[in-house]
């Protein structure tokens, strides 16, 4: 395996649809991004960045804010990037946009675990 560097990152695609959604007044027509399914996206793109680095890793810690909302049917980017190493620690830096749009951003950290 290659080694594992800050500044690796990965970015993820997804369409806002199906169990991504919420809507806050039950109506399907205000259905939006959800925040489980951001932070999904968000710890997903962490783990597709190391993927070929290390064997496995846990996520222990989100720190993340969901400022905008994301409409039904739009396609949003994610990405991760890993910023810091602390021994079996990782700490990445996470966005999700909408376009040029910032709709969540914050922090993931993970521990690297062996089988």
């Amino acid at each position: 395996m290659p080694a594992l560097q800050t500044g690796i990152s990965a970015t993820r695609i997804l369409t806002v649809e199906g169990d991504a959604l919420y809507s806050p007044t039950g109506h399907a027509e205000h259905s939006v991004l959800s925040s489980p399914a951001m932070i999904m996206e968000m710890e997903l793109a962490c783990v597709d960045s190391i993927r070929s680095y290390i064997p496995a890793s846990v996520g222990f810690h989100v720190d993340v804010k969901h400022i905008a909302p994301a409409p039904a049917g739009v396609t949003v980017e994610t990405s991760a990037t890993l910023i810091e190493i602390d021994g079996r620690k990782l700490r990445f830096k996470v966005e999700t946009t909408f376009g040029k749009i910032l709709i969540g951003t914050g922090a993931h950290r993970r521990a690297i675990i062996d089988y």
